[in-house]
């Protein structure tokens, strides 16, 4: 377990938003949104960065995928009401599988000086995965550091 944070760790939730939540998962959705709000909420206490991501549509140009956002609920893309939402929380809006392609989050988290990340949310063997890989490699090429990433209690999608 985990005790001590390092002043440059940024929590990442993923994709913890009404619409998602609605499908299968592994777990209780719930208990996986009362455990990132607590984590959440144990960042904040800290001063360290919360990032919220949500996902809205998908990559444009891309037709491998057959998808149509316009049937989807309006609120389809809000975050979880039990997230807790505080001003100074990082939004960031995807429409990719990552949070760090194509939406500045990278440069955001540097200018906080951010050099490590933990992630928390759903569909991990997608999107949590592939974006602590995409933050790893973003920090080497760009600083030569080496940043580390680890996923806190994810939760599979079924």
């Amino acid at each position: 377990s985990i005790s001590t944070l390092d002043p440059g760790t940024a929590l990442i939730v993923i994709d913890l938003q009404k619409g998602i939540l609605t499908l299968p998962t592994a777990h209780p959705i719930a208990d996986v949104v009362r455990h990132a709000r607590a984590l959440a909420a144990a960042w904040r206490r800290r001063a360290l960065p919360v990032v919220l991501v949500n996902v809205a549509g998908g990559a444009p140009g891309r037709s491998e995928q057959v998808s149509n956002m316009r049937q989807l609920p309006a609120d389809w893309t809000e975050l979880a009401d039990d997230m807790d939402v505080q001003p100074q929380d990082i939004r960031v809006t995807k429409h990719t599988w990552g949070a760090f392609t194509g939406t500045g989050l990278t440069e955001r988290l540097r200018a906080r000086g951010v050099t490590q990340v933990v992630l928390a949310g759903v569909a991990t063997r997608v999107t949590l995965v592939g974006d602590g890989v995409a933050q790893a490699d973003v920090l080497a090429a760009t600083s030569g550091a080496v940043g580390t990433w680890t996923a806190a209690a994810p939760i599979g999608m079924k």
